[in-house]
């Protein structure tokens, strides 16, 4: 009986990813707004979908209008919003740099009983020093990254433009390349590749779209908390919620910090209260409300496995792995239960 030749297109998909990734090292700048040009380009597919359903609007006018809607909302964030948020990060790392928080204050918001456990010296001075190099370390890191983020304002603006530009084409070009998609592929497996990419791409959207809407809410949340609990920075800190959002498990991790940080420097512990009630309630909001009833299970990965490709995506790719290292472990998965494991049937 004759062996059952592997199916080519399990090397084609690894072609094309060995050419984008090859393409990445490059030219890091310039393939990562093209790629966070695909990344819009589904965004702005669920106004278009919406709008698309309004009599006498066919789909390439809703395209349009979907687009010039969403490039002016950017545009309007960049020039009007970006400014604020940069300004506001620049006093929060200045005032965590002045500010000299010890130990010995914050035990003085203390029940007696707790008091009295940190009344041995050396505990203090071991204690005192190392809140002192965690407040002067994350300060450090944080004015390093704002310096850097000006000084490539010239990339950062190259960058935009490619991601406007590549975002608009791919917009455009989307019933292009949906009919065209079979040229990309052999033959003899073209049918099962076209349902693999289109389901992998209907997939994605629909998280993407979906995590959009998510990260907007809880930075609203965390803004609006912040401001009613009196915390300064707050506008900066929703937009951190908002941002980091997209980078499952740490995202919470990296607003939290600063917070913190404000939140004891302003109010002491009470203030550390306040920061933990707006983060635990935003956290809980997502959690049992927002992720359930808008992502559902559609990814089906494991909490481990996420963790592990924005640990591994994010030291290849830098920012642009963590941000897709779903995506990617999603087409991971895919192409394993439908090509991998297939062709080991047949080996």
């Amino acid at each position: 009986m004759a062996q059952k030749k592997i199916d080519p297109a399990i090397w084609i998909f690894l072609l094309y990813l060995t050419g984008v990734a090859v393409m990445y090292r490059l030219s890091p700048m310039i393939t990562g707004a093209l790629i966070l040009g695909l990344y819009l380009s589904m965004i702005i597919m669920v106004p278009a979908r919406l709008i698309a359903r309004i009599k006498f609007i066919n789909e390439r006018a809703s395209l349009v209008i979907s687009s010039v809607l969403v490039f002016t909302i950017l545009i309007v964030t960049i020039y009007q919003v970006f400014p604020i948020i940069i300004e506001e990060a620049g006093k929060l790392f200045d005032a965590l740099a002045e500010e000299n928080i010890s130990i010995a204050g914050l035990s003085e918001q203390l029940p007696d009983f707790l008091k009295n456990l940190l009344r041995n010296d050396r505990l203090m001075g071991l204690l005192n020093e190392q809140l002192s190099k965690i407040v002067t370390a994350f300060s450090s890191l944080g004015m390093k990254l704002l310096n850097t983020s000006l000084q490539n304002i010239p990339n950062v603006i190259t960058s935009l433009v490619v991601f406007f530009i590549a975002a608009t084409y791919l917009t455009s070009l989307k019933p292009v390349f949906r009919d065209n998609l079979w040229r990309f592929f052999p033959s003899s497996s073209r049918n099962k590749s076209i349902r693999f990419v289109t389901d992998y791409y209907g997939s994605i959207k629909s998280f993407i779209s979906g995590q959009l809407i998510i990260a907007l809410v809880v930075g609203l949340i965390v803004g609006v908390g912040m401001s009613i609990a009196g915390v300064p920075y707050a506008v900066f800190l929703g937009f951190l919620a908002c941002v980091t959002n997209f980078i499952p498990f740490f995202g919470v991790i990296i607003t939290a910090v600063p917070a913190i940080f404000l939140g004891i420097v302003n109010y002491g512990l009470f203030g550390l209260l306040r920061v933990g009630i707006v983060l635990i309630l935003a956290n809980q909001i997502e959690s049992w409300v927002l992720s359930p009833k808008i992502q559902g299970d559609r990814m089906e990965l494991n909490w481990f496995v996420i963790l592990l490709g924005i640990l591994i995506f994010g030291g290849l790719f830098g920012i642009i792995g963590i941000l897709f290292a779903v995506p990617i472990m999603v087409f991971i998965k895919n192409y394993w239960v439908t090509y991998v494991q297939e062709a080991f049937k047949r080996i």
